[in-house]
């Protein structure tokens, strides 16, 4: 044990029993005992108390004991530490803990003497009467889960009956590890039921530390547990879900993974130390695992089956966790993108289209009622209730869970945005660039055939064929390639263009050559799309 671990115990508490009843003597006396704690032996002395603060040198040593254990022993413990120079015993009187006041009494006793210090306390929990060593370790887990800065908790228990027959020397046992076990058991409980992960992100490190301690001390038995990764995946994740940051959620940033994959990857791996060090607690990552798969399978964007499933998912967790104004705002947006482009579907990209957004918007509140049952849901959230149609908190939960599942019915149907094909050239033709240039607009290309314009026709019957042709644009077009007979062209991207749609002509390079028979041929090559200019826009 190096000298940073022996001085750096603030307050050492240690409760103090009565011990065995010598009749000879006609007192309570202990035995005499040498310990050892991680190789580093103690002087021999019937008190723990002695030898811990030969150990870890504390700057005060609070020994709570019943009056008849105080008046056993008081005097002698006092002796036996002025002699080396440790710090006087300050004596904490507790009831025996016979009856449900008394015990407290003892809880509050103990709770007191856990506070207040500017360093580690180390516990001791060896010679305690009946119920105090439980109470001890509850009074912990309060003090640590209601206290904003609570101290540093180390524990201790000297095996007496462990002793090494041969040498008589009784090993003193660190079980600080398992305080620090039910801690992060209890922060990831509470990350599991909110959402929210600094606490658990910071008991995961914490937790960490301690298992590499005791798996170096122990002799570095199999491979050192790391659990810093998952500390800090938990910590980030948890804070993307509590900002609504669902770019970073679903996708992440360039070459970042989602904060989800993260936590997904980190959960997994940290399962194996868990496992190996900690074996009964190792099942609760798996309803970390559980939380985070189901919204970890977006890739590049949020179009497609996979992207649709994973804000879905994202909708039902918020749902769950009782934060219903992420949820709306989710299955909102979830809805605006059954009708983006993959440009408006990638959120906080660098190049992520607002003006094409703002068109699925508009796309969807004219075409679909959902669409905007789900925004007046959302504004009753933001509007807190100022407004004529506001909920009552009893029928939240069942609106949202109704919404969720409308969106999933929704996405379960070929939607997603789509490219209209408006010309005489079937796309089944279209050479291999032409056809990933429309699809990196949009999920699916749809056919609609360029009327024929009979040379003698009106203004009156160019408007009438626009019309027919307008009947068959399915809702969730954001792009279309129109190219034909130059009027009705015209007619088109007009009437395409007022319903927030993006009107493209295909360009293309003329490759000529002569055949064989000295005939002129010419091939076309596609090179890009590009839109028409829109009203407004110079």
């Amino acid at each position: 044990m190096n000298t940073s671990e022996r001085s750096g115990i603030a307050r050492l508490v240690t409760f103090l029993g009565r011990g065995r009843l010598d009749k000879d003597q006609g007192r309570y006396l202990y035995d005499p005992t040498e310990y050892e704690f991680y190789g580093s032996e103690t002087t021999r002395t019937p008190f723990v108390c002695r030898a811990l603060a030969e150990l870890f040198l504390p700057s005060d040593i609070c020994v709570p004991a019943t009056q008849e254990a105080e008046s056993d022993h008081r005097t002698a413990l006092e002796e036996a530490l002025r002699t080396r120079n440790y710090p006087a015993p300050r004596f904490i009187c507790i009831p025996a803990g016979r009856a449900p006041a008394e015990l407290w009494q003892q809880f509050e006793a103990i709770k007191i003497v856990l506070r207040g210090t500017d360093g580690p306390v180390m516990l001791d929990i060896t010679p305690g009467f009946r119920s105090q060593p439980f109470f001890a370790a509850a009074v912990a887990m309060f003090v640590h889960a209601v206290d904003e800065t609570p101290p540093e908790l180390r524990v201790c228990y000297a095996a007496y009956d462990a002793k090494d027959p041969k040498t008589g020397v009784a090993p003193i046992w660190e079980l600080t590890e398992f305080m620090t076990l039910l801690d992060w058991s209890r922060a990831l409980a509470m990350f599991l039921k909110t959402g929210r992960a600094e606490e658990a992100g910071k008991a995961t490190e914490h937790l960490g530390r301690n298992l590499k301690k005791t798996w170096f001390q122990s002799g570095k038995q199999g491979e050192e547990p790391n659990l810093k990764g998952l500390g800090e995946a938990l910590t980030q994740f948890g804070a993307d879900l509590e900002t609504l940051r669902t770019g970073d959620l679903l996708l992440g940033r360039e070459t970042t993974k989602s904060s989800a994959a993260r936590l997904l990857s980190a959960t997994r791996e940290a399962k194996e130390y868990v496992a190996k060090h900690a074996p009964p607690l190792a099942d609760i990552l798996d309803r970390v695992v559980n939380m985070a798969e189901p919204i970890a399978g977006a890739v590049l964007d949020l179009s497609g089956p996979e992207g649709r499933k994973a804000v879905i998912a994202l909708a039902e967790l918020y749902v769950r966790l009782g934060r219903y104004l992420e949820a709306t705002a989710t299955v909102r947006e979830g809805w605006v993108n059954l009708y983006a482009p993959k440009t408006a579907l990638v959120p906080a990209a660098a190049d992520f289209d607002s003006k094409e957004r703002g068109r699925a918007e508009r796309r969807a509140n004219e075409h679909d009622p959902t669409f905007r049952e789900v925004t007046d849901r959302r504004n009753d959230f933001l509007h807190a209730q100022y407004r004529p149609s506001a909920q009552k908190a009893i029928d939240v939960t069942t609106t949202m869970r109704s919404l969720v599942e409308k969106l999933r019915i929704a996405s379960a149907t070929p939607r997603g945005a789509c490219f209209i094909n408006l010309s005489n050239h079937p796309s089944a033709n279209w050479d291999e660039a032409q056809t990933k240039a429309a699809f990196e607009f949009a999920e699916r290309i749809e056919e609609i055939a360029f009327p024929t314009v009979p040379p003698d026709a009106d203004e009156k019957a160019i408007e009438a064929l626009a019309e027919t042709c307008m009947a068959h644009i399915p809702p969730e077009t954001s792009h279309a390639l129109v190219q034909g007979e130059f009027t009705l062209t015209v007619e088109l991207v007009r009437r395409l263009q007022a319903r927030g749609i993006t009107c493209l002509a295909a360009t293309s390079t003329r490759n000529v050559y002569e055949d064989t028979n000295g005939r002129r041929v010419s091939t076309f090559t596609f090179v890009r799309f590009r839109a028409y200019a829109e009203p407004g826009a110079m």
